[in-house]
């Protein structure tokens, strides 16, 4: 499978929602809706699960289209947070990498 690292680490080629947006898979987009909303507790609309994936031009899925670690990478013209000379000391992506682990080996796997 295709990799594609989001700016924060994850992994958007395995992301259901850009995955149900690329194969205009309806059953999918409903399904990941739901896990979503259980998972998040947000009312998740499964006409909203449209997404291209972070660095792609096109639909973002909810938080991803705001987020801080997606838009201070982009102002700093960086592939991910992972070539950002601050990356040891940012707050915000230790705090990001603690909840998500495979973020975390994403980003530590470039910086390698």
């Amino acid at each position: 499978m295709e990799r594609m690292i989001a700016y924060c680490g994850l992994d958007c080629a395995a992301c259901p929602a850009r995955i149900a947006t690329l194969n205009d898979d309806d059953a999918l987009r409903a399904e990941t809706a739901a896990k979503w909303n259980a998972a998040f507790g947000f009312p998740a609309d499964p006409a909203l699960v449209e997404c291209v994936g972070c660095s792609g031009d096109g639909a973002k899925i909810g938080h991803c289209a705001e987020c801080d670690m997606r838009l201070c990478a982009m102002a700093k013209g960086l592939a991910t947070c992972a070539g950002c000379a601050e990356f040891e000391a940012c707050e915000r992506i230790r705090r990001f990498m603690a909840d998500v682990p495979e973020a975390r080996a994403n980003l530590e796997g470039l910086r390698a």
